[in-house]
């Protein structure tokens, strides 16, 4: 077994200020990301978790969640009572950043159609922590960062429908996204003012505005982005 991986390092030039992302072929068969870093290669998984772990049996800790959740609701009619431990958040912590580390990476490959499944994943874990976390603290500090996911997944699902030149259900999913954003600014007191202000809001009005002043125009620009 060959370890040594000067090799491939050295036919793959690493550049300062620069995400270098590639797809390959594993000895598996399957499709890996590898990113080259300063000192190394990073590799993951492209389907399942990123590190290829099944955690608890699952094929990730959101399935292994859900299982339970289902479960109690099945048994008992609710999961309330369900609650995650100390020990549960770090995991998810460590689940959550492994999919958002690979969504920057597919973004960069324009695999739009990973990215958009990566983000709803975070999604999906940061529904199960507001609902069975109790430390609203820790809550808060996921909920936080929901716009920015939110428009994330937006921007993901429009580029992928752009590319198929269906602006119609890119503009369908940056609405969605818009009144989602607001709906969850407006929970938290804030006024059209102050909505005005959000960041993630004005890109996805922004982009919105783009997509159906191209669309209209009959411009066909499969790498229109947001940022």
């Amino acid at each position: 077994m060959k370890n040594d991986i000067s090799e491939i390092m050295n036919a793959w030039e690493y550049q300062p200020n620069m995400l270098i992302v590639r797809k390959i072929i594993g000895d598996d068969g399957k499709e890996k990301l590898q990113i080259r870093v300063n000192l190394g290669i990073l590799q993951m998984e492209l389907e399942g978790r990123p590190d290829g772990k099944t955690p608890r049996n699952s094929e990730s800790l959101l399935d292994y969640y859900h299982s339970i959740i289902d479960e109690l609701k099945e048994l008992k009619g609710t999961a309330r009572d369900f609650v995650l431990t100390d020990e549960d958040m770090k995991d998810l912590d460590s689940e959550i950043m492994q999919y958002y580390h690979r969504r920057v990476c597919l973004f960069a490959l324009k695999d739009y159609t990973h990215a958009k499944m990566d983000a709803e994943h975070n999604l999906y874990l940061m529904d199960i922590i507001r609902e069975h976390c109790k430390d609203r603290d820790i809550v808060e500090s996921y909920e936080k960062f929901r716009p920015y996911v939110v428009m994330e997944r937006a921007r993901a699902a429009g580029l992928d429908f752009i590319s198929r030149n269906d602006y119609a259900n890119a503009m369908k999913y940056v609405s969605e996204a818009i009144e989602i954003i607001e709906g969850f600014y407006f929970e938290r007191g804030l006024n059209e003012e102050e909505l005005r202000q959000i960041h993630e809001l004005s890109i996805l009005k922004k982009w919105r505005s783009q997509i159906h002043q191209n669309w209209e125009g009959g411009i066909v620009e499969s790498d229109e982005n947001p940022e």
